[in-house]
C-alpha cells in the first residue's frame, strides 16, 4: 500500500481530531464567559454600594461643613 493510498484515513482522523477540539474549545470558552459574567454582577453589585457609600459620604462631608459655618457664626457673634 502506497503512502497516498494512507492519505485519506490520515485526513480523516486529523479532521476528527479537530472537530473534537474545537467542541472542548467551545465548551471551554462558555465556562469561562459564565464565571466572568457571574463576577460582572459582582462588580455591579460593589459599584452599587461605593456609589451609596459615596452619597453617604456627601451627605456628611455637607454635613460637616455646616456645623463649622454655625460654629464660626456663634464665634462671630461672641467677639463682637
Amino acid at each position: 500500500m502506497g503512502v497516498l493510498e494512507l492519505l485519506p484515513n490520515r485526513v480523516a482522523a486529523v479532521e476528527s481530531q479537530i472537530l473534537q477540539l474545537r467542541g472542548e474549545m467551545r465548551d471551554g470558552f462558555s465556562a469561562i464567559h459564565e464565571r466572568l459574567a457571574e463576577h460582572d454582577n459582582r462588580f455591579d453589585v460593589i459599584d452599587q454600594r461605593f456609589d451609596e457609600t459615596n452619597r453617604h459620604m456627601r451627605m456628611l462631608h455637607e454635613e460637616v461643613l455646616n456645623r463649622i459655618a454655625l460654629l464660626q457664626e456663634g464665634r462671630g457673634r461672641r467677639k463682637r
